[in-house]
Formats: structure tokens, sequence, C-alpha cells
């Protein structure tokens, strides 16, 4: 247990000091590029030599990107464009972002506006017709074009090869962290909501080979002991992100343990697994196309819906926790539906709005509170 604690520690400290990893990046000569939401081509970044480095915002209130945003926009996009805005990204040599959803698409060009070449924006384009041939050779395209805005940032080439020794490093990434999400759910007396959360956290900060050593080692760990999941509230936790100190803190001291998830943040971002016997830069886009059940993504049949409530079937989770992030219109416009799937199949559900800029969530205390006894 102490082996735990100690390496729960280490992803810890990572996780809640991410200038310091950026500084530490930095002093080893590094060039670092930001990497925003959502399913960004991670592995160009790093077959280019730089480092990957995560941006979903911080908590705060948005000053300066209020002269370029509305106030209702997400706090995801208004706290990232603030952190760019202030300096707190000072040191990037660029900045990778998707536009999956209408609000991304204006953050991207605000971003070129307001922090213009101080940190360059690599956008990336992926198209949503992702079951067609010409929406495969878009992704492809697209790919080839965001590899040379990334080499220019990077000052590195991208090579066929260098570019599929990448892939195999972030299938494995992926696949571990995959098993860490089911050892944490089994183990929640050695692993609480807090402590998986900074683990989760820390891949976006540190070198992903580096993270990966860790993760497996912690894997390993918790695969050697017994399950301890009982008499704890289990739930699967769905939506865009987590990581509002309070809200995980109270699901820390109410007992409740995360069994699974549906978080965009969390499994959605490492569910994707890239083929390792075909060129590269088509394996990328294969990987893209083969993607579902995400509410950022084209879903005519709502197959979003039915994952979360099998989601919750599968993992033995006892209810499920929306965190529904505020102006989100994908997933407010999911949300009813997942609500009323849940009710049909008999999973409990509960809903909080979260917002990266919100001080207080004493109403969402008293919501786990009787939410709770329902479990």
């Amino acid at each position: 247990m102490a082996a735990i604690e100690t390496m729960l520690a280490t992803f810890e400290h990572v996780a809640t000091n991410p200038h310091e990893q950026l500084k530490e990046h930095l002093d080893a000569g590094k060039r670092v590029i930001g990497v925003g939401p959502y399913y960004a081509p991670e592995e160009l970044v790093h077959a280019a030599g730089a480092v990957p480095f995560g941006v979903w915002g911080c908590s705060g209130t948005a000053n300066e990107a209020r002269k370029y945003f509305p106030p209702f926009y997400c706090s995801l996009c208004q706290m990232t464009l603030e952190m760019g805005l202030t300096g707190k990204l000072a040191g990037l040599s660029g900045y990778m972002t998707t536009a999956l959803c209408d609000t991304q698409r204006a953050a991207s060009q605000n971003w070129r506006a307001g922090v213009g070449n101080a940190i360059p924006l690599i956008y990336v384009s992926q198209p949503q017709n992702r079951a067609t041939e010409f929406g495969r050779a878009y992704a492809v395209e697209s790919y080839r074009q965001v590899a040379h805005e990334i080499e220019e940032c990077a000052h590195g080439i991208i090579d066929d090869e260098g570019l599929a020794a990448s892939i195999k490093l972030y299938n494995e990434w992926r696949a571990a962290m995959r098993q860490f999400v089911k050892l944490a759910g089994t183990h929640p007396a050695e692993v609480g909501v807090q402590a998986r959360l900074a683990v989760i956290n820390a891949g976006y900060y540190m070198e992903k080979a580096d993270h990966l050593a860790l993760v497996n080692e912690l894997n390993a760990a918790l695969a050697a002991l017994p399950e301890s999941a009982e008499g704890f509230k289990r739930v699967v936790l769905s939506g865009i992100f987590e990581d509002i100190p309070a809200i995980t803190g109270m699901l820390d001291e109410l007992g409740y343990a995360v069994v699974a998830d549906d978080l965009a943040k969390e499994s959605r971002s490492f569910a994707m697994v890239v083929p390792e016997d075909e060129p590269p830069f088509e394996a990328l886009a294969d990987a893209w196309c083969a993607l579902e059940g995400d509410s950022l993504l084209y879903d005519p049949e709502k197959a979003h819906v039915k994952k979360v409530v099998d989601l919750a079937r599968e993992s033995g989770a006892a209810g499920v926790i929306l965190l529904l992030a505020k102006f989100c219109d994908p997933e407010e416009f999911d949300a009813p539906l997942v609500k009323a799937a849940c009710r049909e199949a008999g999973i409990p559900f509960l809903q909080i709005e979260i917002d990266q800029s919100t001080e207080t969530y004493e109403q969402a205390r008293t919501q786990l509170e009787a939410f709770g006894g329902l479990l």
C-alpha cells in the first residue's frame, strides 16, 4: 500500500503543478506544443520530437477572454483563451486544437486574433462524415497539413517511421489507461476519485513514455490486491470533464467510487485504437473514422445514449452522474436523452452543472447526498 501511495503522490504533484512540469520540459531544451480538446492527433507532435502538453482551461475567472467571447460561451474555451492571453502558456511553441463544436470554431479564430504569433495556432479540421470514403480522404489530407504546421513549430521532421513508432507508443499508453480505469473502479479504497483524476491528468503534462511506465507500475500493484469496492457508492461519470476540485472532493467525502466513465477528457480520450499495419497517416484517419458514441461526433442514431446505459450495466454501477458543462451545446442536446434512457433502464440518474469559473458547489453537495441515499 505504501508503494501505491508513493506513486499516487507523484501523479498528484504533476497534475497540480503543470507549470512546473512545463518548465522542466523547457529547461531540458525541448520544444512543447499545447494540445487542446478533442481527439487532436497528438502522435504527430510526438513524432516531430516535441512534447505534447494538454491545455483544457483552468479554474478561475475569464477577464481578458470576455473581450472576445459573449458570457454564454463554455468556460473550457473561455479559460483556455484566458490562459493564452495572460501569459500562462508562455513557452509553448504552438497550440493545436480541433473544432468539433461551434464554440471551438470561434475559439480558434479568437486565439489567432488575441494570442497571434506568440503561440501559433495549429488548427485541426476533422470530417464529421466519418463513415464515407471522402470523409476518410479528407482526414488524411487534413492530418498531412497539420503535420507540416507542427514541423514548423517543433523544428522537427515527421517521417513515416517516426510516426509509426509514436502510434505504437500511444496505443500502448491508451491500453494502459483503459486498464487503469477498470482497476481504479475495483480498488476505490486505494485510488479515490481525486487520486484517479490525478493519474489521468498527469498524462496530459508528462512525456507519454514516462507516464506509461508509471501507470504500468501502478496497474501491476493494484492488480495484485483484492478488490475493495464493497461499501462504496459505485457510479459512472459522464460529460466533458470532472476536474472541479470541489466536486471530486465531495465524491470522495461521500463515499463514491467511479467504476467507469464517459468523460471526454478521460475515457473518451484514450478509447481510440490506431491501426499499426498500414501507412501511418491513413492509420490516424482510420482511427478517427472508427470513433462512435460521443456527443461531440455526428451520431444520428444516438449511440452515445446507449453507450452510457451499457457502460453502467457492464461496470456494475448503481447510478449515473452527468457532469454537464455549462453552455456545452452537444452535451446539453444529449442530456435529456441520456436521462430518459437511464430511467427506462432503472438506473438512478443525477445531473450536476459544472463550470470552471463557478466558485461554490454547495447545491451540488445536497444533490450528491440525496443521490447517495438512492444507491
